[in-house]
């Protein structure tokens, strides 16, 4: 019988440890790191990138807190029309942030891309569907009567019709008892206070709640939706008025168009923090306090293309900021930022084609991909660098927009330069989908998790 000296055995496990691995190279069998996402690359079906028309969602709600769906999704049940063009989406984002660069307002709004809940006013409960904006600090809701209804609006508060609603403010601070809100498209909702019983779950209502009773809206709202429910840091947000409750605690999970997120508050959403990742919220610019920020600020310190950081200098993202913000859509960067984020990108999609299709107008992705034929893709990850080590992991579609496999494009773009407060970075909701995301405001952090929509 032979025997095998201890360095021929070493020799030969060896050699069956790479014949192993290379059989399974060959034979397309995911290895773990190539496929995984363990170099910074993931296998990614081109299918998955594009939108879907049918909902998959199995559940709505209970433990899960208030469904979210997106507003032109096959699960809203909104019974939406033809979702708008890329380019209708393309050009009210450039809207909002042209709003939030030019003037900070914390009372602003854009409606695509946003994400819908159904909240309740009035005694016995009146059920509106609302769209979630964490750049607004009023919720309010279309009334009756009302001079000039939104057309695509199926519902309107009736004052008359509820025991426990009282006209004008319930908030001794507020200043009069009329609202007037212009939006970043220039769409407005003007109205008077009400003070009412507002049911977010059967177990959570809220008594002497002040909402914005609109009388006379104006502009495209969207589909389904009836008004805004607004989780900013103002005195009169949803997040403020519930603070003796929730203690100014939330989350959220934005789901993809063909499922259901959530809308978690308090101690429902703190139950996730053991997982999650957290940043402190800062200061905005020129600001004493985290609620005359108004938006919520953050600290972005680099970007990683592929696992290979890009050594922006912070500085690039620190003046005047970076805000997180579920309104606006494609996330922007500063231009160097962006040159380096996009030039990153590009080397590692190499040996991808380019999509010859010409940009239409209004399309502010400038760098996108042929993948027609292809079943999978080698996307490379993108990560966020935020402060205390938060590290975001995006993939998939929080990396790639498109509605057609002959234009995939990378959903980022860079700050115009025409505009005012170029250097604002805002992380936009297409980067936060299927992301936990977590307000803490009174312990001033926000955190990130991975997969927190159920399909």
């Amino acid at each position: 019988m032979a025997i095998l000296c201890p360095s021929t055995a070493i020799y030969h496990l060896l050699f069956s440890s790479l014949l192993l691995f290379f059989s399974c190279y060959v034979s397309g069998i995911p290895v773990y790191g190539a496929e995984e996402g363990k170099d910074g690359f993931h296998s990614t079906p081109v299918s998955s990138l594009l939108p879907k028309n049918k909902c998959s969602a199995s559940a709505r709600g209970g433990s899960q807190g208030l469904p979210i769906t997106q507003k032109y999704g096959p699960c809203s049940g909104s019974g939406h029309s033809q979702p708008p063009s890329p380019q209708e989406i393309f050009g009210r984002d450039e809207s909002r942030v042209s709003f939030i660069n030019s003037k900070f307002n914390q009372y602003l709004f854009d409606e695509d891309g946003n994400f819908l809940v159904d909240v309740a006013f009035g005694t016995p409960p009146q059920k509106f569907t609302l769209i979630l904006d964490t750049g607004s600090s009023i919720t309010w809701t279309q009334c009756k009567p009302c001079v000039r209804c939104l057309k695509a609006s199926r519902r309107h508060f009736d004052p008359s019709a509820s025991l426990t609603y009282s006209l004008g403010s319930c908030i001794p601070s507020t200043v009069g008892n009329t609202y007037n809100m212009t939006y970043g498209d220039k769409s407005t909702s003007v109205g008077n206070y009400g003070c009412d019983t507002m049911t977010l779950e059967p177990s959570d209502v809220f008594p002497k709640f002040q909402f914005g009773c609109g009388r006379n809206n104006e502009g495209d709202f969207g589909s389904g939706a009836d008004g805004m429910l607004g989780l900013g840091q103002g005195q009169l947000s949803t997040v403020s008025q519930t603070a003796s409750k929730f203690k100014k605690v939330f989350s959220y999970c934005l789901p993809e168009e063909d499922s259901i997120g959530s809308l978690l508050f308090g101690e429902k959403a703190t139950s996730q923090s053991s997982s999650l990742k957290f940043t402190s919220l800062v200061n905005g610019p020129g600001t004493s306090g985290l609620e005359e920020s108004g938006y919520y600020f953050v600290k972005l310190l680099d970007i990683s293309v592929g696992n290979k950081r890009l050594n922006i200098p912070s500085s690039v993202f620190a003046s005047p900021g970076t805000i997180i913000d579920s309104g606006t859509v494609i996330t922007r960067l500063p231009q160097r930022a962006y040159s380096a984020l996009k030039a990153a990108f590009k080397k590692a999609m190499a040996k991808y084609p380019l999509s010859n299709g010409r940009r239409k107008k209004g399309d502010i992705l400038d760098t996108c991909y042929n993948l027609s034929g292809r079943k999978d893709v080698l996307l490379p990850e993108i990560v966020l660098h935020f402060g205390e080590g938060a590290d975001v992991r995006l993939n998939g579609k929080r990396v790639i927009w498109g509605n057609d496999a002959s234009r995939l494009c990378l959903a980022f773009a860079g700050n115009s330069k025409s505009t005012m407060n170029s250097e604002l970075t805002i992380i936009g909701n297409r980067q936060q989908v299927s992301l936990t995301v977590l307000y803490d405001i009174q312990g001033g952090r926000i955190g990130f998790g991975g997969n927190g929509c159920s399909k």
